[in-house]
């Protein structure tokens, strides 16, 4: 399976305004910031086309992701203890919550396809530990 960004619209909450992609990755959730200019030629979506860009899964370095900036994440299916997936009227999200008890909300905009993918994606990747 390769890496598959789902939103180019994502942000880590309500107080971060920079949009920032959401891949997908095989063992990983991975989140990167894009910048004030991406954020601004987002606007409201959508922001992938069909088919959804790809990549190569072992691109994406956690250490490399983490150090680029404070808001970016990667977030190994095999360390979240639990997770929420959730709509909204501007925005759908998920709220997470890591082995080491860190908690992580990752928001993206409703014209994006990453709310129907992580639905149909993270039941079988977190069991349980996913409610909607």
């Amino acid at each position: 399976m390769s890496a598959l960004c789902l939103t180019r619209g994502c942000t880590t909450g309500w107080r971060d305004w920079t949009h920032g992609e959401l891949w997908l990755l095989p063992d990983a959730l991975v989140r990167r910031r894009l910048g004030f200019a991406a954020t601004q030629a987002n606007r409201y979506g959508p922001t992938v086309g069909d088919p959804l860009p790809s990549g190569d899964p072992a691109t994406f370095q956690p250490d490399e992701i983490r150090a680029a900036h404070r808001t970016n994440k990667f977030l190994p299916f095999g360390a979240i203890a639990k997770a929420q997936l959730f709509r909204g009227f501007t925005a759908h999200g998920l709220a997470l919550t890591t082995t080491d008890g860190q908690r992580h909300k990752l928001l993206w905009l409703t014209a994006d396809p990453a709310y129907g993918i992580l639905t149909e994606s993270l039941p079988a990747l977190l069991g349980e530990r996913l409610v909607f």
